[in-house]
């Protein structure tokens, strides 16, 4: 009689299990299931334009002082997502009026021929270019880093960006976004760009 009682435990225990078991084992397939038509829905390619502000450090007024100054630009950007996390883009930016800087390798004072004048450099309507590395750590917030080139009509000059990205999802693959980006232009001058956006992904 023990051992029927055993027995029958043994069994109902075993059959409890392997319910269990195949319970989980659908639930994983399902989670898989779904985890990879999010990935085949995942789109790879952000197409995105910004309206921004360029602060300029170190702006030239009359040749003789320097100030910072805001100036409109706008952004055309295109973005490649690797996956959710890392994504590399192009992103160019526009500034839309002619300035003058001074001229970071020079100094203050007299320019050796009596005039108290300060060395320049001249941007006309520049238009920087810069490919940037971008890691998402949560669905939004793009943390950013590149290089690229800023061509002007004068000269040209390697630019180092970093920057900030805030994208909001909407319907129909439709994002709006606000941007934040820091750029150095080596031999040149320094600018802080904010804005926001909307982008289109595909």
């Amino acid at each position: 009689m023990t051992y029927r009682i055993l027995l029958s435990v043994v069994f109902l225990s075993f059959a409890c299990i392997t319910e269990s078991f195949c319970q989980n084992h659908d639930t994983n397939q399902d989670s898989s299931h779904n985890s990879s038509a999010h990935h085949e829905s995942h789109k790879k390619h952000l197409i995105s334009a910004s309206i921004n502000h360029t602060v300029i450090f170190s702006a030239v007024k009359d040749g003789k002082s320097t100030s910072n100054i805001s100036l409109p630009s706008f952004g055309l950007n295109y973005t490649y997502f690797f996956n959710d996390k890392w994504a590399l883009g192009l992103h160019n930016d526009i500034i839309i009026e002619d300035f003058v800087v001074k001229d970071s390798d020079s100094k203050n004072g007299d320019d050796g021929h009596g005039n108290d004048e300060i060395a320049v450099i001249e941007r006309g309507t520049p238009i920087s270019s810069c490919f940037m590395l971008i890691y998402k750590p949560i669905p939004y917030l793009g943390i950013m880093a590149g290089v690229g080139r800023e061509f002007s009509s004068h000269e040209d000059f390697t630019v180092i960006r970093f920057g900030f990205e805030a994208p909001y999802h909407l319907p129909r693959n439709w994002e709006i976004f606000g941007v934040l980006t820091y750029d150095i232009n080596i031999g040149a001058y320094q600018s802080l760009t904010y804005g926001i956006g909307l982008g289109k992904l595909f």
